[in-house]
């Protein structure tokens, strides 16, 4: 990097994806020096490298967001992946925040307590940056674990299965549209395989759980040799807005490769992820009318990972805390959706809620890293236990995470992470357009 502004700042965020570029972005507002770093040639994450379209909503009554930069960007669930990469980084414009991609983490420096800097491969080199505050937004928790911190993975040492995620142009989505509302009726489980034919809300689904509208023609296929189990063990296609022949392919999905922290497992994603794609696309080709010029217009380049690593912070979100809709007085997120766990039938008391008020509630405090003084994390790796993490991953709760992450990066400033008020990072989300329930 010619230019040596490029190697420090106020405040560093690692990891582009929707967390860490709300957390830029909240921080730059709140008036300090911003540098994110992103492994990928783009912006967004998982949403739009990963190809996870479309987003889960936070199922709050009334429609609520809690993040103030999705209602400025006026955010749905449906979306491009394109469209979203060119609203992170306009957005990342507009506010000053300075980003550097194809900046993979590799290192950290961190003595008495603190993060000193970090150390990124770039096309250069290894490159070292400094700053004063550092946020860890990479997913995976990369930045706290080399830092020092202590983590969980999995349940038993066992993550929820990663997927390799694809999109398929030149599909005839009016004639596929037909048919899926013919499966339906003819099954009577209309909302497991529905056309809305017009092609615009086309959605589909078969899963290991049972009760799809599509599974015996699945069952037929694997019969017959054009699928395996795994194909039938989890499958979504959805439709994406403004692409009139595009579907998105939720799949495939690999239960057999258990640690999504594994280099050679995450490889294999990609790489029998691919195999798995041209089986896929013949029997779309074979069994769905529709496809009959359907090609594979993108596979995704960032391996799918639900839940890899949660850090060791000064809360961890419980299962019971989020079952029975626990509230704090420092929460940053709310959200009402269901716990979420791929393959696995979830056996558990759950506690009673307030039917006034069912949802649940994510404290400031998970976001700080146990042990030090200028180190916060905001996604999918926050602190939370197994059950927990499952209903929060999603990319409403991120973004508003790292809403939080941003402006408490900036208070944290003047003083430290641990002494940051989370009701008064609270407050400031809502002035600046943030809703929370109440």
């Amino acid at each position: 990097m010619e230019n040596r502004e490029w190697n420090r700042a106020q405040i560093v965020v690692l990891g582009g994806g929707v967390a860490g570029v709300f957390a830029a972005v909240a921080a730059a507002e709140s008036g300090a020096d911003v540098l994110l770093l992103e492994r990928q040639g783009c912006l967004g994450g998982s949403a739009v490298a990963g190809l996870v379209a479309p987003m889960m909503s936070s199922r709050l009554p009334g429609g609520v967001e809690n993040a103030y930069l999705s209602r400025r960007l006026g955010m749905g669930t449906a979306f491009d992946p394109v469209a979203l990469d060119l609203a992170l980084t306009r957005l990342c414009r507009e506010t000053g925040v300075r980003v550097c991609l194809d900046a993979a983490l590799c290192g950290a420096e961190a003595r008495e307590g603190a993060v000193r800097t970090v150390t990124v491969g770039t096309c250069r080199g290894p490159e070292t940056v400094a700053g004063q505050v550092f946020l860890d937004c990479t997913g995976d928790g990369l930045l706290s674990v080399l830092a020092g911190a202590k983590y969980i993975r999995g349940r038993a040492g066992v993550n929820q299965p990663m997927s390799l995620r694809y999109l398929v142009g030149g599909v005839d989505l009016d004639h596929l549209g037909a048919f899926l509302d013919q499966a339906g009726r003819e099954t009577g489980l209309p909302h497991t395989a529905r056309g809305q034919s017009g092609g615009l809300s086309l959605y589909a689904a078969v899963t290991s759980q049972g009760g799809w509208a599509l599974a015996p023609l699945f069952r037929k296929a694997i019969a017959a040799g054009d699928l395996t189990e795994q194909d039938a063990a989890y499958f979504q296609l959805f439709a994406l807005p403004g692409r009139r022949d595009t579907l998105s392919m939720n799949h495939p999905e690999f239960f057999d490769l258990p640690d999504a922290t594994d280099p050679v497992q995450r490889t294999a994603v990609q790489l029998r992820g691919r195999e798995a794609i041209e089986r896929q696309m013949a029997f779309y080709k074979k069994y769905f009318p529709g496809f009959e010029n359907a090609y594979v217009s993108q596979i995704a380049p960032m391996t799918g990972v639900r839940e890899s690593r949660r850090i060791e912070t000064r809360h961890i979100l419980t299962a019971g805390e989020l079952l029975s809709g626990a509230k704090f007085p420092d929460r940053v997120a709310q959200s009402n959706y269901p716990v979420d766990i791929h393959g696995a039938a979830l056996e558990h008391d759950a506690p009673p809620r307030d039917p006034a008020k069912p949802w649940f509630e994510v404290p400031y405090r998970c976001l700080v890293v146990k042990g030090f003084s200028n180190l916060l994390t905001a996604g999918r790796c926050v602190g939370a236990d197994f059950i927990a993490q499952s209903a929060l991953r999603i990319q409403p709760t991120c973004r508003a995470l790292g809403e939080a992450a941003g402006i408490a990066a900036a208070l944290a400033l003047r003083s430290s992470v641990p002494q940051v008020d989370g009701a008064e990072v609270a407050r400031i989300m809502e002035s600046r357009g943030a809703v929370f329930l109440s």
